[in-house]
């Protein structure tokens, strides 16, 4: 009788501190969780692959600090496939942070996969998005001239990594992860007039709107929210944010859900136990 009150009644501190622990062990060791890869993640996962060794992909990052939870995780996952795939990249931001945040990324990871600055990837920087469909328009007619310099203000044609890229036919393909509508600027501008193939990764609230592209060939593939981070990670074997985050995510809910469940059985087995303490004192 005193074990199921107990349960009924305990501290909400070890109740907290329990649910701590089960949010950071899975960001102390690799746990992963089988989840099913769904079409839209695989056909991007093929586009990567098939591209030849050394293409040139022109890579949109157009998210801020507001969306890193999922745009972060989507853009880390696809930046290793691009290293492990051994082609070269080149980072655009229409937004003011990204350019930032995705150098992080690209810094941290370069050493990883044997990766250089200016030789293997680049960062065009930050561009105004209220002038963003001329800025595109500009951009696929003359790369050089339109990027003008990287991050660094190097002038980008001086860079070994831009080495035959002229304009929008020398792209292979074109990533946009973005919590906006930016991917349609590209495809409108860009991939559609040049036929380049295009892979979005949307967050989640942004992915059904974004499924009418992938039905009508628009785009390729796509990331659908952290949702897509993490069957990307599980199709690339790594244990990465995404990964690490459902983990974390799937054990507080399950701590939570058997904290519910055993205090409801303590709760109906002491009913038990006191209604047949009633019946024997009745007798």
């Amino acid at each position: 009788m005193k074990i199921l009150r107990v349960l009924q009644e305990v501290d909400r501190r070890y109740l907290y501190a329990a649910l701590l622990l089960a949010v950071m062990l899975p960001f102390l060791m690799d746990v992963k969780i089988p989840v099913p890869i769904s079409a839209q993640t695989n056909k991007m996962y093929t586009a990567i692959e098939e591209l030849p060794p050394n293409s040139f992909v022109l890579f949109g990052v157009d998210w801020s600090a507001g969306t890193r939870g999922e745009n972060g995780a989507q853009t880390e996952v696809l930046m290793r496939h691009l290293m492990r795939h051994k082609v070269r990249f080149a980072l655009l931001a229409f937004d003011p942070q990204s350019k930032e945040l995705c150098q992080r990324i690209a810094q941290r990871l370069q050493t990883e996969y044997g990766y250089k600055e200016g030789v293997n990837w680049v960062n065009w920087g930050y561009r105004v998005s209220s002038n963003l469909e001329m800025y595109l328009k500009a951009l696929a007619q003359d790369i050089p001239t339109a990027v003008g310099t990287d991050i660094h203000e190097v002038p980008v044609r001086t860079l070994p990594v831009m080495a035959g890229i002229q304009s929008a036919k020398d792209i292979a393909l074109i990533l946009d992860v973005t919590p906006s509508s930016t991917f349609q600027a590209y495809i409108q501008f860009v991939a559609q007039p040049y036929k380049i193939p295009m892979g979005i990764a949307p967050t989640a609230v942004m992915a059904p709107e974004a499924f009418t592209y992938l039905d009508s060939g628009q785009i390729v593939g796509m990331l659908a929210g952290l949702q897509g981070a993490i069957e990307y990670e599980q199709k690339l074997g790594v244990v990465g944010k995404a990964t690490r985050a459902s983990v974390s995510l799937s054990f507080a809910h399950l701590l939570i859900i058997g904290f519910i469940v055993l205090g409801n059985l303590a709760m109906l087995l002491e009913r038990r136990q006191k209604s047949r303490l009633h019946e024997g004192d009745a007798q």
